[in-house]
C-alpha cells in the first residue's frame, strides 16, 4: 500500500534565489507602441516596429504580452539585423524578460552591454527543424550593477533554420522570474518521483548528476504542475547508495511543484498499475511515458533484452532515453531502469544490442563477455550547441544492469545527413563485426570491423520506398539450410532479398512487403536460440492512448522465415511466436462452419477485451466477402473479387485453396495475420459493440474450422 501524498514528499527543500522584500517592478519596453521608440534597428530583419504576433510564413508565436513584441522574422529566417536600445539605469536587482526563436549564441540572442561589452546573453531554445515559437521567461541576475547605465542589443545575425529571435516584457525586477535550484538527495529508495501535466507548454529543462561528477547523467525537459495529470518517475534502482543532483532554472510560479520532487519507494498510481482502462494485457508498454522504436534486441543465456525508444517523462515524444525490460519467454516482461539517457551526446536515438566474448571485443574488458549497445547519439539534441549525430558504443558487464559509454566515442563519426539507427551483428565467415546503418533517403551503408570499436565503410544497399531502422540478416528458404537468402529490411517493412559476403550486399529480388498497418522501426533479435529470427516492431498512431499515463505498445513477438509463393518466388513468412499459445485460457472451436448474412452468429456471446481467433477459410466459398469484425467496426475481411485483405497492400492469394487467419485483440489494438502476411492497428472501440463477429458478404462462408480464445494477461 502506497503511502500518502502529505508523507510521501518530506523531502528536501529547494534551494530558492529570491528578495525578502520587493519594490515596484520597473518597465524597461513592452513593445506596445506603434513604433519602437528610442530603439535604434539596423539591417531589415526587425522591420520598423513591434510585430502583433506571427509573420508571413511563421508558425504561431505564442507566450508574449499584450499586443505587441520583438519579432526578426521579417523576411523569413534570411534576414539579419540588429535592435539596439537606450542607455538606462539598473534600479532593480533582476533583469526579466520573455524570450524565444533561435537558440544559437551570438546569432540569435539579447545581450545586456556596458562600456561596449556583453555581460549577460540570451538565446531562444530551437536549433533544428520544428520546435515551437513560444517565447518563455529569463532572468538575469544584476547584482553588482546597480546605479550602473547599460543598454540592451537584439541580435539576428544567423541565416537559415530558426534564424530569428523574438522578445519581449523586458523588466527591472527586485523578484526573479526564474530561479536557480537545487536538490541533492541521498539515493536511498528506488524512485525520484515528479508531479507532471500534460500541457507541454510549461516544459523545464532537468540536469540530473550523479556523486558531484562534472558531466551530467541526464538532462531532460519535464513539464512539473502542482496540480499534476499523473506521476513520473527516475527509476534509480541501479543507483542505490550514490549521491543525485538535480538542478534547473524554473519559473517562479513552479516553485510549489518543485518541492513536491523526492526520493520515495513508490509513486503515486503505482498501485493501479497494468490495471488502467487503456492497457493492454499481453503487450509490452511502459510503466509510464511514451514508447518508439524497439532497439538492442538480444538473447542472453536464456533471457530476452527489449530496450526501447523512451520518454519517460511525459506520453509525447521527447528526452530519448533507452528503456529496457527483460523476460525470459518474450511475454512476461520485467520492466528495468533506463539504460542511457539524453545528456551532452544528445538524445539516445535506435541502435542495436550484441554480446561479444573477450575476444571480439577489441580492447580489454573486465569479464568474459559484454552486453553491448549501440546506439545514435542526436547530436542536433543536445544541451551543448554545435554538437553532429554520430553512432556511440556503451557496455555492460554485468549483465545489463548499468551501462557505461565507451570513453572512444563516437565509434562511427558523422557520415551524411541523419545517418542513425546501426544494426550490429556478427558475421561469422569473416570473423567480423558488421553495421547497417540509414544513412539518407532509401540509402543505407554497410560498416565492418574486427571488434567493436573501429568501423570501416565497406558497401552499401537501397530499398526503394523504405527508410530508417534497417536490419540485415540471413533465413533459409522453406527450411533448407543449402538455399539461404540475405534479408535487407527498413522501417515500414520493405525489403529486398539478396546476397551477402560480409560486406556487400547483392539484391537478387525487387522490393516487397510483407508487414503492414501501424507496425513500424522494428528489429529482429540477435542469437536468438536455434537460429530463431524472432522480431518485435512498434505500433505507431498518431492519436496515442489519450488519458492514459502510458503510450503506446510494441507488437506481438513474431517469428520471420522464407517461404516460396505459388509462382515459385521467395518470400518472407511472419506467424505469431508459438509462446503465444501459453496465454489461452478457455477455448470455443467449431468445424465446417457453414456461415452466411443473417444466420446466428456462434460468436454473438462472446465477449472480452483480449483473445485470439484462429480462422481456417476456404476461399472458394460462394461469399464475395468473408472473415471478421470486431467491435462493430473494424474489418478483418478477404474480399474475393481482387484477393484484398483489410489493411494489407495488393492481392493476399489463398494457399492450398484457404486463407489462414489469426487475429489478436488487446484492449486497444488489433493484429492480423493472414497466410504468412501480418497487418496491426489500434482500435477505438465502443464498450457497447460485440467484440468479435463472422462476415459473409453475397453468399455463404464455410470455415474449415474457427477457434476463438481468451488471452490471460500477463502482468497479473
Amino acid at each position: 500500500m502506497s503511502p500518502s501524498i502529505p508523507s510521501l514528499f518530506l523531502a528536501v527543500l529547494p534551494l530558492l534565489t529570491g528578495a525578502l522584500s520587493a519594490g515596484e517592478d520597473l518597465v524597461v519596453d513592452g513593445f506596445e507602441g506603434e513604433r519602437f521608440g528610442d530603439w535604434k534597428a539596423t539591417g531589415d530583419a526587425f522591420g520598423n516596429a513591434p510585430a502583433t504576433g506571427a509573420l508571413n510564413g511563421q508558425m504561431a508565436v505564442t507566450g508574449f504580452q499584450g499586443r505587441g513584441l520583438v519579432n526578426s522574422y521579417h523576411g523569413g529566417d534570411e534576414s539579419t539585423g540588429r535592435l539596439v536600445s537606450a542607455p538606462f539605469r539598473i534600479e532593480r536587482r533582476y533583469l526579466n524578460f520573455l524570450i524565444g526563436g533561435g537558440g544559437f549564441a551570438g546569432e540569435t540572442c539579447m545581450n545586456l552591454l556596458s562600456d561596449g561589452k556583453v555581460l549577460h546573453s540570451a538565446t531562444g531554445t530551437n536549433v533544428v527543424a520544428g520546435g515551437s515559437e513560444k517565447l518563455d521567461w529569463k532572468t538575469w541576475d544584476l547584482a553588482g550593477l546597480e546605479g550602473k547605465q547599460v543598454a540592451l542589443e537584439i541580435v539576428d545575425a544567423r541565416k537559415g533554420t530558426w534564424g530569428h529571435v523574438n522578445v519581449d516584457q523586458i523588466v527591472q525586477s527586485d523578484l526573479p522570474a526564474r530561479m536557480d535550484v537545487r536538490k541533492e538527495f541521498k539515493i536511498s529508495s528506488r524512485y525520484l518521483v515528479w508531479p507532471v501535466t500534460r500541457n507541454l507548454s510549461g516544459r523545464n529543462r532537468f540536469f540530473l548528476t550523479l556523486d558531484g561528477e562534472q558531466k551530467p547523467l541526464a538532462c531532460v525537459n519535464i513539464a512539473l504542475s502542482e496540480t499534476p495529470d499523473f506521476w513520473v518517475f527516475t527509476d534509480l534502482s541501479d543507483y542505490q547508495g550514490r549521491t543525485i543532483t538535480v538542478t534547473s532554472d524554473l519559473p517562479q510560479a513552479s516553485k510549489k511543484s518543485w518541492e513536491m520532487v523526492a526520493i520515495s519507494d513508490t509513486y503515486p498510481g503505482e498501485e493501479t498499475l497494468y490495471c488502467e482502462p487503456l492497457r493492454p494485457q499481453y503487450h509490452f508498454t511502459s510503466r509510464r511515458g511514451w514508447l518508439n522504436d524497439p532497439n538492442g534486441l538480444v538473447w542472453e543465456n536464456g533471457t530476452w533484452h527489449l530496450f526501447y525508444q523512451h520518454n519517460p517523462y511525459n506520453t509525447g515524444w521527447d528526452n530519448m532515453h533507452w528503456g529496457h525490460a527483460s523476460s525470459t519467454d518474450l511475454f512476461h516482461w520485467k520492466e528495468k531502469p533506463d539504460a542511457l539517457f539524453p545528456d551532452a551526446e544528445g538524445y539516445m536515438y535506435s541502435g542495436s544490442a550484441v554480446l561479444a566474448t573477450r575476444d571480439q571485443v577489441g580492447f580489454p574488458i573486465k569479464g568474459e563477455q559484454a552486453l553491448a549497445l549501440f546506439y545514435t547519439a542526436e547530436g542536433t539534441r543536445s544541451h551543448v550547441p554545435g554538437i553532429k549525430t554520430t553512432q556511440g558504443l556503451a557496455l555492460s558487464e554485468d549483465g545489463g544492469a548499468i551501462f557505461h559509454k565507451f570513453k572512444g566515442n563516437p565509434v562511427v563519426p558523422h557520415r551524411v545527413a541523419e545517418n542513425r539507427d546501426p544494426k550490429v551483428f556478427w558475421h561469422e565467415p569473416t570473423k567480423s563485426w558488421v553495421m547497417a546503418l540509414y544513412l539518407d533517403g532509401d540509402e543505407y551503408g554497410i560498416y565492418s570491423s574486427k571488434g567493436l570499436a573501429n568501423w570501416s565503410p565497406v558497401g552499401g544497399f537501397h530499398i526503394p520506398g523504405n527508410s530508417e531502422c534497417p536490419d540485415l540478416f540471413e533465413l533459409p528458404v522453406e527450411g533448407d539450410s543449402k538455399n539461404s537468402r540475405w534479408v535487407a529490411w527498413g522501417a515500414n517493412g520493405r525489403y529486398v532479398l539478396g546476397g551477402f559476403d560480409g560486406r556487400s550486399f547483392t539484391p537478387q529480388s525487387p522490393p516487397q512487403r510483407q508487414y503492414f498497418g501501424a507496425a513500424y522501426a522494428g528489429q529482429t533479435y540477435n542469437g536468438a536460440p536455434g537460429a530463431r529470427r524472432v522480431h518485435i516492431g512498434w505500433m505507431r498512431d498518431n492519436g496515442g492512448l489519450e488519458g492514459a499515463p502510458f503510450n503506446l505498445q510494441m507488437t506481438l513477438p513474431m517469428e520471420f522465415s522464407l517461404a516460396k509463393d505459388s509462382k515459385g518466388g521467395i518470400r518472407l513468412h511472419i506467424e505469431p511466436v508459438p509462446e503465444v499459445v501459453a496465454l489461452r485460457g478457455s477455448t470455443k472451436e467449431w468445424r465446417n462452419l457453414v456461415f452466411k448474412q443473417g444466420d446466428q452468429d456462434p460468436l454473438e456471446d462472446f465477449s472480452g477485451g483480449s483473445f485470439e481467433v484462429e480462422a481456417v477459410i476456404d476461399a472458394a466459398s460462394t461469399a464475395s466477402e468473408m472473415g471478421l469484425m470486431v467491435f462493430g467496426k473494424v474489418p478483418a475481411i478477404w474480399r474475393k473479387s481482387d484477393q484484398a485483405f483489410s489493411g494489407m497492400e495488393g492481392p493476399q492469394e489463398p494457399v492450398d485453396g484457404r486463407m489462414n487467419l489469426r487475429l489478436f485483440v488487446d484492449t486497444v489494438s488489433m493484429e492480423v495475420f493472414v497466410n504468412g502476411t501480418y497487418t496491426g492497428r489500434y482500435l477505438r472501440q465502443r464498450s457497447d459493440a460485440k467484440a468479435i463477429s463472422l462476415i459473409a458478404k453475397g453468399g455463404e462462408a464455410r470455415f474449415e474450422s474457427l477457434r476463438i480464445h481468451t488471452l490471460r494477461s500477463i502482468w497479473r
